[in-house]
């Protein structure tokens, strides 16, 4: 901590130093890849406070934040920024040469031109080029937008948001959207006296400026609006998708069916992904998507290794848990179970009343104990990744309990990835021996807790079970990179924290009242238990030693089972 408060006050006397403006406290700023400040990006941000309006150019990226491509343009916008004011500083301080040499280097040593399929990228891998006075190989199209986009060094804040508009209206697909109150921002007029702009969403994990500069691998980024429809656009974030975390199972047809119900209201500007963890032999692969499914394998083996490592001790939780779930539906019951229709049971009304429980009448059934159905689903964010063996190992003794009672079964991880949130199933109802394949889980991403409980009990409703239960293992810490958008278009909310807590919670709330059960596994930092018990209540179980995970999950098991058939 000491270290990351020693380099932040030197990035802050660097961006002084450039600013010559010692009250300017900068938002921004910039660190190598060992944590360290980097001189010459942290001159850069500080000298564009010296040499420009900045007031201009936060309205002018304000207004950007309501087209689908805001972080791609501003990036761009910052390409441009570099190049004009390494030309306005390099007469004062001769010293930014060989600085900027050095920043070119390290950057192009960080990527490889002939993987970089992102517009932006591609446009910043040859003005690093330039800047060396090497050749590049980039296509014709990208070095028509670099020729406009590196500003001169005599140019005014007005005329580079100019220069922007033109370069937005030339080469990019937009389309207007209508402004609050009628008006633009001051200083952002084009020639065509509004900005051109795409207002379907804007991605805000791309907001730090260095990012803009040090190359985040391109198959990290979204696609850039070359394409020219929102479809294309869909279309190729799948294949990128297909290709990272394995083929959908569904087809293009069904996957706008999914999302017309799904991705809605606090999830509207999201998209869900649906697949078995499967690649294609035959699918364009590039070095970090091979790299991702090799640490996918590299991750099986430790899974499967640490299980094996305490294999008596969980051959001894899976005996204890199967035998309390046999317990209960061993009891001697009669052949009926809570219904919506049937014949009204009294002592239930107040559940309707308080709980908004439809389940008030008593239907005669044959052998309801066993129909019931389990989902169980792990979160698999990167916020997990040094508790993968042990949530791999807890979902394999949980479902291979309930199979040796012969309960159905389905096993699934999920996570998010721009925004898209990917649902990775391990396992169905009907494959009783494919546990093993629980030990595929590996950590990536963030987490859209919300939509993926969502995602959960809307494919529970394709089961014919009476009763169903979904089992969520996570560290109760929702956080995406995808914002909640808000009812203006120019405003929206972090998910995370409260807002992410908050949107989970519901959905879980939502759940119950439709009838399923649904219940928590702590899988957290003790610090963030309060936040999981928000979201699941009495229905969360905190997992304090291995060797209690039997008597723990066991005992929340056989009351939520007893509930289910009271």
């Amino acid at each position: 901590m000491q270290k990351e408060n020693n380099e932040a006050k030197r990035a802050d006397n660097i961006i002084w130093n450039a600013s010559s403006d010692y009250s300017f406290n900068s938002k921004i700023k910039a660190y190598d890849e060992n944590g360290k400040a980097d001189l010459y990006l942290n001159y850069i941000i500080g000298a564009v406070h010296k040499y420009y309006d900045c007031s201009l150019l936060n309205n002018f990226f304000k207004y950007l934040r309501k087209d689908v491509n805001c972080e791609s343009l501003k990036e761009l916008t910052w390409i441009g920024l570099e190049n004009c004011t390494y030309g306005r500083g390099r007469c004062e301080r001769p010293v930014l040469e060989s600085l900027r040499r050095d920043y070119s280097k390290k950057f192009l040593g960080r990527c490889n031109p002939a993987l970089s399929f992102d517009i932006v990228d591609q446009v910043k891998i040859a003005h690093f080029q330039r800047a060396l006075g090497e050749k590049t190989n980039m296509p014709k199209s990208v070095i028509d937008i670099l020729d406009d986009l590196e500003f001169d060094e005599n140019m005014d804040t007005g005329q580079i948001i100019s220069r922007m508009n033109r370069i937005i209206d030339v080469y990019f697909y937009h389309r207007s959207a209508h402004l609050l109150h009628g008006n633009m921002p001051p200083g952002i007029q084009n020639s065509k006296g509004s900005l051109q702009i795409n207002n379907k969403k804007s991605n805000s994990w791309r907001s730090s400026f260095l990012k803009h500069f040090n190359l985040i691998p391109s198959e990290l980024n979204r696609a850039f609006s070359w394409f020219k429809s929102v479809d294309q656009i869909n279309r190729y974030d799948r294949k990128f998708m297909s290709g990272y975390y394995g083929a959908s199972v569904l087809q293009e047809p069904q996957i706008k069916s999914v999302e017309k119900n799904l991705c809605i209201g606090n999830h509207r500007n999201c998209h869900i992904y649906f697949t078995k963890g499967n690649f294609n032999a035959d699918s364009e692969s590039n070095r970090s998507m091979l790299k991702h499914r090799d640490d996918v394998l590299k991750q099986r083996e430790k899974n499967s290794l640490y299980y094996n490592k305490n294999l008596t001790r969980n051959n001894n939780s899976i005996m204890k848990l199967t035998n309390k779930i046999k317990n209960v539906m061993l009891v001697d019951r009669e052949s009926s179970c809570r219904s919506e229709t049937g014949k009204l049971a009294a002592g239930k009304v107040w559940r309707n009343l308080y709980l908004y429980d439809n389940k008030i009448f008593i239907k005669k059934i044959e052998n309801d104990v066993r129909n019931l159905t389990v989902d169980i689903m792990l979160d698999s964010s990167l916020s997990q990744e040094s508790r993968q063996e042990i949530i791999a190992e807890e979902g394999y003794v949980i479902a291979e309990s309930l199979t040796r009672c012969q309960i159905p079964v389905k096993v699934y991880s999920f996570c998010s990835f721009h925004d898209y949130t990917i649902l990775n199933l391990f396992r169905d109802y009907n494959e009783t021996d494919k546990n093993n394949r629980i030990f595929n889980y590996t950590s990536s991403g963030c987490n859209r807790d919300g939509l993926a409980v969502r995602a959960a009990l809307y494919m529970m409703r394709n089961s014919n079970c009476s009763h169903k239960m979904l089992i969520v293992l996570s560290d109760g810490k929702p956080n995406d990179m995808q914002c909640i958008p808000g009812q203006a278009n120019d405003v929206e909310y972090s998910y995370a924290d409260n807002v992410g807590v908050n949107d989970t919670a519901l959905e879980v709330r939502k759940g119950i009242q439709s009838g399923i059960s649904i219940l928590g596994v702590f899988t957290g930092r003790k610090e963030d238990l309060p936040a999981a018990q928000k979201i699941y209540g009495r229905n969360l179980v905190y997992i304090k030693s291995p060797g209690r995970f039997a008597d723990t999950v066991g005992v929340m098991l056989q009351n939520e089972l007893n509930n289910l058939y009271d």
